[in-house]
């Protein structure tokens, strides 16, 4: 059994982190304010970032669509990892190879962008930015 003491040096040790957010990995080079994303929330709201900006090519949108190949894969840049990330569909579930996870901020992400391909005419339209980067799998 622990003395009073003991456990007060543990509580101080974990004490120590309190301040640390694991949401928050710093993972830039470039910019100090860029942080690693992590979950699938966050990658739906990097999907509403990239959908909503100017530029869809842009750095400052943590992750962008590079491609999407309908029960094929997703081919996504993440700005706050410096590097490419192939999200491969298994059976139509999306599986992130970098992450080798299926609840990442990158399948999180591209679950959006499977939605939005299968909405594309409604919420689209014309915009030919985004609608060259979505193709359909049995066309290739």
């Amino acid at each position: 059994m622990k003395t009073v003491g003991k456990i007060k040096e543990d509580f101080d040790m974990f004490d120590n982190d309190k301040n640390k957010n694991a949401k928050k990995q710093v993972s830039s080079l470039k910019e100090k304010n860029q942080v690693h994303i992590i979950d699938l929330d966050d990658g739906e709201f990097a999907f509403m970032e990239w959908l909503n900006s100017e530029n869809k090519n842009s750095a400052t949108n943590h992750i962008i669509l590079k491609r999407f190949e309908k029960d094929k894969e997703c081919i996504l840049n993440d700005n706050t990892l410096h590097s490419y990330i192939k999200v491969k569909m298994n059976d139509n579930a999306p599986f992130c190879t970098y992450c080798q996870d299926d609840s990442c901020a990158h399948v999180g992400f591209t679950i959006c962008v499977m939605q939005l391909f299968e909405r594309k005419e409604i919420l689209l339209g014309e915009d030919e930015s985004i609608l060259d980067l979505l193709k359909d799998g049995r066309d290739l």
